[in-house]
């Protein structure tokens, strides 16, 4: 009997250990809103791969602006307040929409955000160091000065354009820092404002093409606006003989000549490594803002053998090559 009574007392410790350890498996279910700006991005696959590859099951909720703020606005105020209750975490992707979110969570929730250029400038965050509220995240910005001197051993220029959508914080704070890095280096920059209209658009790059604007080649900065019309914006560089610095990668695989740029899904397992770090008890206010660790050199090939540009061995070497 004294035996039969242990070996019950084992079955039942046994039986108590198997639910505990269900109960830590239950635990790393989340619920996950998505707020995205211009639908998924290699950020996104980024975030989600990570956190199956942490043992989380997710249940995504997905909120896409499709690059209109009052759509993005509308989804936040209808679909995502009434429901907070219902989710874990937020994600937002770039800086206006994860800072309508932000604005709409009001610390209510913890909010991750990915790839915001610069999220002390734009008010999401109050240092890098430490948010200081229920919010943490990455930023995607590769120094100016860093893609400027990169460039600067491929290529010649004095006189640089800007391509830029005036009406986006994070494209007026890298031409703010380019005229800054401009001005030590002896570049003269020149403004080709595009707001988000696509005759304004055609309008900068035809003058390009006919020279009517002289410049020796044009940067193009992180602009969620630029990204959408990289297609054209490559076809028109090219009809132009235009040499092209590039802040993203979808620029260069359109046709851009060369950039220095962020590895956007390194970028997206980066937010989930702070979920990550956030169910293990840090708070999120004490998580510092993650930033990119080795930027990537990546060369257009068609784009550099059509303007007879020769790119230097020591570069070839850790460049990624597009055709």
């Amino acid at each position: 009997m004294k035996k039969m009574f242990i070996g019950l007392i084992f079955l039942a410790l046994i039986i108590s250990l198997d639910f505990g350890n269900s109960s830590i498996a239950t635990d790393k279910a989340l619920k996950i809103a998505m707020v995205q700006w211009r639908g998924e991005t290699e950020a996104c696959v980024g975030f989600r791969d990570e956190l199956k590859r942490l043992n989380y099951s997710v249940q995504y909720t997905v909120i896409n602006a499709e690059q209109k703020r009052t759509r993005l606005s509308t989804l936040l105020r209808e679909k995502l307040l009434p429901n907070l209750g219902n989710f874990d975490y937020v994600y937002s992707y770039g800086t206006t929409s994860s800072k309508m979110t932000k604005t709409i969570l009001r610390n209510k929730i913890p909010q991750v955000f990915s790839n915001v250029a610069s999220p002390v400038e734009s008010d999401i965050v109050k240092s890098t160091v430490a948010s200081g509220e229920n919010i943490s995240g990455t930023c995607n910005t590769i120094p100016v000065s860093v893609q400027i001197e990169t460039a600067m051993k491929v290529i010649k220029f004095r006189k640089l354009g800007i391509l830029f959508n005036p009406r986006e914080k994070n494209a007026l704070i890298m031409r703010n820092d380019l005229y800054r890095v401009a001005a030590k280096l002896g570049i003269e920059v020149i403004d080709l404002r595009s707001p988000p209209s696509y005759d304004m658009l055609e309008q900068n790059l035809q003058k390009l093409v006919e020279k009517s604007i002289v410049i020796d080649a044009i940067y193009l900065p992180l602009d969620s606006f630029l990204i959408t019309q990289a297609d054209f914006i490559g076809i028109k560089l090219r009809d132009a003989q235009m040499k092209s610095i590039a802040a993203q990668k979808q620029f260069i695989i359109k046709g851009a000549l060369l950039g220095t740029i962020p590895d956007y899904y390194n970028l997206g397992t980066k937010v989930a490594s702070i979920v990550d770090r956030h169910q293990k008890g840090e708070k999120l206010e004490n998580i510092p803002i993650q930033f990119p660790e080795e930027p990537l050199i990546m060369v257009n090939k068609t784009t550099s053998a059509q303007l007879g540009v020769r790119i230097p061995k020591r570069l070839l070497t850790k460049a990624i090559i597009v055709e």
